[in-house]
């Protein structure tokens, strides 16, 4: 078994006075509800134990005791000190035995570091991706972006690809859109303009502004779809009306270039009614230079 305390490196500690790193999703709830033992198979109520009792429980290999106590050190509760190690030291507990929501908690710690816990991104990425491999979503996501962009690691898009790609099955749109954005560069992958296309779908009717901006850029190259500019500029004018810097770009952009198409364009032959029957046509103006192509980064 991988021995998770090897993660944690407290010889290189920082300040205390550092802040507390956010846990997203695994923050302590302000009441703690009774919890499953994992010694004794019964709901028991650690909040009403004292601290010893607790880290008695702990200390016997008890997961719920080790979880509970590590909330009570991150946010000073039930008697506990408030300590961003001595949390760690509890999650490394419950990490060891395999328990996913502890793999994720400890990764945020060493992703970021703070309150005397040295930074560890590499460790951190492990833990995310052992807890993404547990069925947990947001350390999929976590364990992607970290692959993807190279934090403590060398980029490794392939694995990137594996686990945006279950993150997304899992109903994540950050997901979905970095897993388009690989499937439209081939990166990690096999390039596939309709698993893009699907994918940048999903994330912009979420209503997330870099999918309506990167499915703008679909329909205005023609990827995946049959090109339609009035779509595409539809799409970029929401992105950009949520105020995405890129989408307010590529609408002005796409704008400017339909305008100065529609102005170059010659006009419909207009029937000469004299006597002769003949018709004339209107010399279009010289047309406009169009802009980039549409950017979906």
């Amino acid at each position: 078994m991988f021995n998770y305390r090897t993660l944690l490196a407290f010889a290189a500690l920082i300040t205390l006075s550092a802040p507390l790193p956010s846990l997203a999703q695994t923050a302590a709830p302000e009441a703690e509800a009774p919890v499953e033992s994992s010694t004794a198979g019964q709901a028991i109520d650690y909040s009403g134990m004292s601290y010893g009792e607790r880290r008695d429980l702990a200390q016997k290999g008890d997961v719920a005791a080790q979880m509970a106590l590590a909330r009570d050190h991150l946010a000073g509760d039930n008697g506990a000190r408030k300590s961003v190690t001595s949390a760690a030291r509890f999650l490394t507990m419950a990490a060891e035995k395999g328990n996913a929501e502890a793999q994720y908690m400890l990764a945020e710690l060493l992703m970021e570091g703070g309150g005397g816990l040295a930074a560890k991104p590499e460790s951190a990425l492990t833990l995310y991706a052992s807890a993404a491999d547990k069925g947990n979503t947001e350390a999929a996501y976590k364990a992607a972006h970290g692959y993807h962009y190279g934090t403590g690691v060398q980029p490794d898009t392939a694995k990137a690809v594996t686990y945006y790609t279950m993150a997304a099955d899992a109903g994540s749109i950050p997901a979905k859109n970095n897993l388009g954005l690989l499937y439209l560069k081939g990166d990690g992958t096999d390039r596939d303009l309709s698993i893009a296309f699907r994918m940048f779908e999903d994330t912009a009717k979420a209503g997330n502004s870099w999918g309506q901006n990167n499915l703008g850029g679909m329909y205005e190259m023609g990827w995946g779809t049959k090109k339609d500019l009035a779509k595409a500029l539809e799409l970029y004018e929401k992105s950009a009306n949520a105020g995405n810097e890129q989408g307010q770009q590529n609408h002005a952009r796409l704008k400017a270039v339909m305008a100065a198409s529609a102005a170059a364009a010659p006009a419909e032959p207009a029937a000469d009614t004299s006597s002769s029957g003949t018709t004339e046509t209107v010399e279009p103006a010289s047309p406009s230079s169009e802009g980039n192509s549409a950017s979906t980064n």
